[in-house]
């Protein structure tokens, strides 16, 4: 048990530095083309930058997907990845991504539904009808 999570750990890591590694490449070019776009304005230079801001929002899709096929078979790294500085997990944390708010959130959904249920049971026991 303990190397499957030590696989899945650094697969998670290797699909972080994965992501990390294609934003290295994306950067550059993205400055270089917002900085062109200042000086020259063109609608070429938009289109390039439509097209590249589509790869970048796709690289973080794949990267967000993958994290998530991993989060199911370990979710403890999910929250606070043992990659991450101690910093960068305290800005996770600082910025809201907590685990109590992914509990609470489910519980709310589920509370809600519950509720819900509960009265459309109530109200057939009554004899109303359900609308």
């Amino acid at each position: 048990m303990g190397s499957s999570s030590k696989n899945i750990e650094q697969a998670q890591e290797c699909c972080y530095l994965e992501w990390m590694s294609l934003q290295s490449q994306r950067i550059p070019e993205l400055k270089q083309l917002l900085a062109q776009r200042r000086s020259h304005g063109d609608e070429d230079n938009d289109n390039k930058l439509r097209e590249l801001t589509g790869k970048i929002i796709g690289d973080f899709k794949n990267y967000a997907a993958k994290r998530a096929d991993l989060a199911h078979r370990c979710s403890s790294n999910y929250y606070a990845p043992t990659w991450n500085s101690p910093l960068e997990n305290a800005l996770i944390w600082m910025g809201g991504c907590r685990p109590s708010s992914f509990f609470r959130l489910v519980y709310a959904l589920c509370g809600s539904q519950t509720e819900i249920r509960v009265t459309q049971f109530l109200r057939n026991i009554d004899g109303y009808e359900s609308s």
